[in-house]
């Protein structure tokens, strides 16, 4: 008679080679525009990657409330998100060093609130930012102290959306992506696990061009500021630009930016080509995913027929990130198994993870 196998489920073992269990694995996307927020339990998270510094007052040296909004950094009080948005305190993220900036991690202590301590997490960089090890091992180090995790890796901004779709995935197949997002567009090729690395790239052109040009265009119009968040906000319909209390025509936003996002899908369709050839044609599968997808899809679906937005665009990253992190980490404690498949090379865990 053969040995009886023990069916008592195992704990999945901490990446250090510890016995401690790990955390709870979350995907989080800080990008220039939104931050997206996925955990293991199915709970999610967005808001405005936008602070504002709010200067001391008597009032909060007497009491030092804080509302759901607002977090402490360097004791200095911040407000992120919507409310963020036109402060006159507003700080820009959209330059290459944003992330070793206060505001950054004003960003990270907000996300916080949402992520329990020695959790597990999985984020991303833009291709270029990753490629420079000084700075992909800030980004962890900074993540990692600021939402107090137990291991933090770092994986090419692209390459989470793809892990986003299990049915991508292929040992032989090329899939090609591009990540259209607030600041940078990300030209992504895989082929199995592999980043094929000669044929991806980031640029600096994102959905903000189109969105800060009509916010100083109208600006000039109102003679007051507009932010360029009003105006993505605007555009889909979540609230009204407004001038001497009036709002302002919706189809003239909308004519606008779709005119404006013509010409930026044109710059991504020169650079789709020039890496991948005409039509992607050697491609199993061409891929739009980011916040600027169904914004720039009209214009970029001629390239090739069956080109597709990802499900759940603007969350696709921080989705991905996530299955990467229950490979990395583990399956939660209820379904561990010794036969999960590797992460291979492209995911540089060893490298990347602090």
């Amino acid at each position: 008679m053969g040995e009886k196998k023990s069916s008592r489920r195992r704990q999945p073992r901490s990446t250090d080679g510890s016995s401690k269990p790990r955390g709870p694995v979350v995907g989080i996307d800080l990008g220039y525009g939104f931050t997206k927020i996925v955990r293991e339990d199915g709970q999610r998270l967005m808001f405005p990657s936008v602070a504002a510094a709010v200067a001391p007052t008597i009032m909060m040296q007497l009491h030092q409330m804080q509302d759901s909004d607002e977090v402490l950094v360097d004791e200095i009080r911040y407000i992120v998100g919507e409310r963020a948005i036109g402060h006159t305190e507003r700080f820009s993220n959209l330059h290459n060093m944003w992330w070793t900036l206060p505001h950054y991690r004003a960003l990270i202590a907000q996300a916080k609130k949402f992520i329990p301590d020695g959790a597990c997490i999985v984020t991303g960089l833009p291709l270029d930012k990753y490629m420079a090890q000084q700075g992909m091992g800030h980004v962890a180090q900074t993540i990692k102290s600021g939402l107090r995790a137990q291991h933090v890796t770092v994986i090419p901004q692209g390459v989470g959306a793809y892990f986003s779709e299990p049915t991508l995935e292929h040992p032989r197949n090329k899939v090609a992506l591009v990540d259209i997002g607030t600041w940078t567009t990300e030209f992504v090729a895989m082929t199995g696990q592999d980043l094929i690395g000669q044929a991806s790239v980031g640029i600096r052109l994102g959905i903000n061009d189109i969105f800060a040009t009509v916010a100083t265009e109208l600006q000039a119009k109102l003679s007051h500021p507009v932010d360029p968040h009003e105006v993505e906000r605007a555009h889909r319909g979540a609230e009204e630009l407004r001038t001497q209390g009036r709002p302002i025509a919706h189809d003239y936003i909308t004519d606008r930016v779709s005119q404006l996002a013509k010409e930026s899908a044109g710059q991504v369709l020169a650079k789709m080509t020039d890496l991948w050839g005409p039509h992607a044609a050697a491609y199993e599968a061409v891929i739009l995913c980011g916040g600027g997808a169904k914004l720039l899809y009209p214009f970029l679906k001629g390239f090739r027929e069956g080109i597709l937005v990802v499900s759940d665009a603007q969350f696709a990253n921080a989705r991905g990130y996530l299955n990467v992190g229950l490979r990395i980490y583990g399956p939660p404690p209820q379904i561990a198994h010794d036969d999960q498949v590797p992460v291979k090379q492209v995911l540089n865990p060893d490298e990347a993870m602090v």
